[in-house]
């Protein structure tokens, strides 16, 4: 059986039990709801969407944080506002610099809107390891800016082009064996031109793929998108048949599917690819730390396109830091036993 839009019962959609898993996420359906704690620093990017630009309502009011824009991103650094020297994202003495404040602060926000992968990720990893208490931000856009020609794989334009996979600064690449014996987990978007990229590039046995999807999508037909971007690659591969599912917007979600996906692998290691929500990236590189298995973090750096989202929905706060034991010399997994839902 091959998938296609009218033989696939989306009724079937066999989504995990959750209830017994712990989310840390305080949601606001309104970002103008929101404001960070005092005692705090706020880092953000700078960017042209609308939703990248929602500390602009609150920002003024806003007692005791201290807030600290990033922009001119690249893959190897990024510059801080109103500083001329860049911090480069492979120097620990420039990570530690860049947290490093002659004031005390109790929470680290980090807004992870705006932000290419390649900063956030390297923040994130430098804030978890140093044991602050981090507490990421990400605003949902309203809509994506539809192609105006949509093609197979392209019913959004949301990236002019991409750079090339390179690994994320700061995390790990698999070695030779695990780069023979692995198990390929797309994390999917709607840019079906970028799975099949991935696919071309890693080039994963056709039985060891195991995609990601959205489910629910930020709105109810995201995940009815994804199947049609990305239904040549996951056809001809029958990828499809293993498809696995997480809320789109909840790292934790998928943080626990990337959990049960490796403890099932028969392979060695696995390699996962960041082409699909923030959120979702979010949960992979939190997985990539604690995890046992060896993981690597496959990305392909696209150039976003001016106006590729439009407005904002809810802004959702996530307190990463509770997932790791603060006790243990390094960050490891927290062994959680009971439910919470924040």
């Amino acid at each position: 059986m091959k998938f296609s839009p009218t033989n696939f019962n989306f009724s079937d959609l066999s989504m995990r039990e959750t209830k017994e898993l712990v989310v840390y996420t305080e949601t606001y359906e309104n970002a103008s709801q929101f404001r960070p704690k005092e005692n705090s620093i706020f880092i953000f990017g700078s960017s042209s969407e609308d939703r990248a630009g929602h500390i602009d309502s609150w920002r003024a009011t806003a007692e005791s944080v201290t807030f600290k824009e990033i922009h001119s991103e690249s893959n190897i650094n990024f510059f801080l506002k109103g500083e001329l020297n860049p911090y480069s994202l492979r120097s620990d003495g420039d990570l530690s610099r860049f947290f490093s404040t002659p004031d005390s602060y109790d929470v680290v926000y980090l807004d992870i809107t705006g932000l290419t992968h390649s900063v956030w990720a390297g923040l994130l990893k430098k804030a978890i390891l140093s044991k602050l208490h981090v507490i990421v931000i990400y605003v949902e856009p309203d809509s994506y800016l539809r192609s105006s020609a949509p093609v197979e794989g392209q019913i959004y334009d949301l990236s002019s082009r991409i750079q090339g996979i390179s690994p994320l600064p700061g995390f790990a690449v698999l070695s030779s064996r695990g780069n023979a014996d692995f198990t390929f987990v797309p994390l999917l978007g709607f840019e079906g031109t970028r799975l099949r990229f991935m696919i071309e590039q890693v080039q994963p046995g056709h039985e060891r793929i195991t995609p990601v999807i959205g489910s629910p999508g930020f709105k109810p037909w995201y995940v009815f998108e994804t199947y049609l971007g990305n239904k040549s690659a996951l056809t001809e591969t029958d990828a499809w048949q293993s498809a696995r599912y997480a809320p789109a917007n909840c790292p934790f979600s998928c943080f626990y599917l990337l959990e049960e996906i490796s403890e099932s692998s028969e392979a060695n290691a696995l390699k996962i690819a960041l082409i699909g929500t923030k959120p979702h990236a979010l949960g992979a590189v939190l997985f990539s730390m604690s995890s046992q298995k060896p993981t690597e973090l496959v990305h392909d750096h696209p150039i976003r396109k001016t106006g590729r989202t439009d407005g904002m929905a809810r802004l959702l706060a996530y307190n990463v830091s509770f997932l790791f034991d603060e006790n243990s010399g390094i960050y490891k997994r927290a062994q959680l036993t009971t439910s919470r839902r924040r």
